[in-house]
């Protein structure tokens, strides 16, 4: 008996040295990856594994339990919207001025980034925010016009009609000019007062919507329900387009717009960038950064992610969707209300 547990316990002395003989030089993380374990299943770099690389608080992938893309308008003619268009402060001068500021540093050919970049709007068909999709200058300042005021080509029934106005006009003064030069006079006049005009952020009504890209996700870790933007779009109104339509003007992405209303925010001591506060107008402590963060507007659904990739207009009269489009987005809303509801429950 006594010869047998001596035997058992040399065996046992022999096999822990050998352990640490090869574990002497063992990397604990390839240690890790060689035994199964939830560290393997989740993944060693779940850490760093990001839901959302363009998301301002970005959070692990893993800890998305639910998630589903909306795009929605926030129109500045809505009361509750008319804070982010105060003559004083308004979020269209803020974004058109870090434009402006990213084609100065292009120009001066600085290697840093600097201001906000302008990308392809979704009109254009263009996703994410590959250089590809990047908008020149030339490009931006053309959708930048009021192309209402483009009026197309003269129309020859009124020559008779604005030379006889035009003889007569400053009293008088080209009464005795002959009709090539009263025709010279009408057609460089039409010309100038037929091509588009910049549209100016700092008029009412100029630039009144923004389209928000944002993902709603469900955190299962925190068990809340946040709200993570990823674009905004500038958007003309229906009076600055022919057709009379909305017309969307540039896309940026929202990583760069917080960055560049915080330093804006900053660089004026909260002169500028700030949220106008209607009920207490001296109050300049919110900026449009933060004001995002707190919902401080109203914004409709236009479309959300689907299997066909359509907007709430396409969708109305099919089936399930027999609502008219505001209808049919407050309908959505309280869906997706009632489901991070029952999926905090859960």
């Amino acid at each position: 008996m006594k010869k047998g547990l001596a035997i058992l316990l040399v065996l046992c002395f022999v096999t822990v040295l050998n352990a640490q003989d090869e574990g002497s030089g063992t990397n604990p993380a390839k240690f890790l990856q060689t035994i199964e374990s939830t560290t393997k299943v989740a993944g060693l770099n779940s850490a760093r594994k990001l839901n959302n690389e363009f998301s301002v608080r970005p959070i692990r992938d893993e800890d998305v339990m639910w998630s589903i893309r909306l795009w929605s308008k926030m129109n500045f003619n809505e009361k509750l919207n008319s804070a982010w268009n105060a003559k004083e402060s308004r979020i269209t001068e803020i974004i058109l001025k870090g434009i402006e500021d990213y084609y100065e540093a292009k120009s001066q050919a600085l290697d840093q980034q600097v201001g906000i970049t302008p990308y392809a709007t979704f009109e254009t068909g263009a996703k994410g925010f590959d250089d590809e999709v990047i908008l020149s200058e030339a490009d931006f300042r053309n959708n930048l016009k009021d192309m209402s005021t483009a009026l197309g080509n003269y129309d020859e029934a009124f020559r008779a009609q604005d030379r006889a106005e035009l003889k007569t006009r400053d009293g008088g003064i080209y009464a005795n000019y002959s009709d090539a030069r009263l025709d010279s006079i009408i057609d460089a006049e039409y010309q100038q007062n037929a091509e588009a005009k910049p549209l100016d952020p700092a008029n009412k009504g100029d630039l009144d919507v923004l389209l928000i890209e944002e993902d709603l996700i469900f955190d299962r870790n925190q068990s809340l329900a946040k709200w993570d933007i990823v674009s905004i779009t500038l958007v003309a109104p229906p009076k600055a387009t022919v057709a009379g339509t909305e017309r969307e003007i540039v896309r940026v992405k929202y990583q760069e717009l917080v960055a560049y209303i915080e330093k804006v925010y900053a660089e004026s001591n909260k002169n500028a960038a700030y949220w106008y506060n209607p009920k207490n107008p001296r109050d300049r402590n919110i900026n449009f950064a933060h004001a995002f963060d707190l919902r401080l507007f109203s914004s409709y659904i236009t479309k959300f992610q689907n299997a066909d990739d359509d907007n709430i207009q396409t969708l109305f009269g099919r089936s399930d969707y027999d609502y008219s489009i505001i209808e049919q987005a407050m309908k959505k809303r309280h869906e997706l209300l009632e489901k991070m509801h029952n999926l905090w429950e859960y």
